[in-house]
């Protein structure tokens, strides 16, 4: 019997054969090459399921050691991305707060503060969808933007008399830099 193999792989089987085995070479008969042939496709069989679920748990699940020695297998969906809304509204948030903070800049800070608000909230609306994060930095920049707001509003305004629009804080801070710290900003 002899074993041929086609193109497509499939195998035919022809009277006796003649296999390697670890003593040397042995002639079976078909029916002992039927099963040959059947324990290897279901070895085969065996091992492409093995792999395709190893590449599917490794994808879809988190295998965790407890203290108490178990394993606890947990879902893994795709890793969340960052909103752009969100940090968009961190980074006008913080731009609106230092802008008020110059004194100078309070009116384009208050601007700001008012479209880092707006911004934000649109960032905590689009982190309600699943594996989107950022709801936090939405919040600050929110937050950020709000106080920049009213801290602005009470400089313009005049209520807070150590900055309004004519004084230039980080003049001031420069100057009282510069005179603690005369090694930070050398003189040209």
């Amino acid at each position: 019997m002899a074993i041929l193999t086609d193109r497509r792989g499939k195998t035919a089987i022809d009277d006796d054969a003649v296999v390697e085995t670890a003593d040397g070479p042995a002639v079976v008969g078909r029916a002992q090459v039927d099963e040959r042939l059947a324990s290897r496709r279901r070895l085969e069989a065996r091992t492409a399921a093995a792999t395709k679920a190893a590449a599917t748990r490794t994808a879809a699940t988190r295998t965790v050691i407890a203290p108490d020695k178990t394993e606890v297998v947990t879902p893994v969906g795709p890793r969340p991305r960052a909103s752009l809304l969100a940090t968009l509204s961190l980074i006008l948030g913080t731009g609106a707060a230092l802008a008020v903070l110059t004194g100078v800049m309070a009116g384009p800070g208050v601007a700001f503060g008012l479209l880092a608000a707006i911004v934000g909230v649109g960032g905590v609306s689009a982190t309600s969808r699943r594996h989107v994060a950022g709801k936090g930095d939405a919040l600050l920049g929110i937050t950020l933007g709000l106080g920049a707001v009213v801290v602005g509003i009470l400089a313009i305004t005049g209520l807070l008399p150590w900055l309004n629009s004519d004084s230039d804080q980080v003049m001031r801070v420069h100057d009282w830099l510069d005179a603690r710290l005369p090694w930070l900003f050398p003189s040209a």
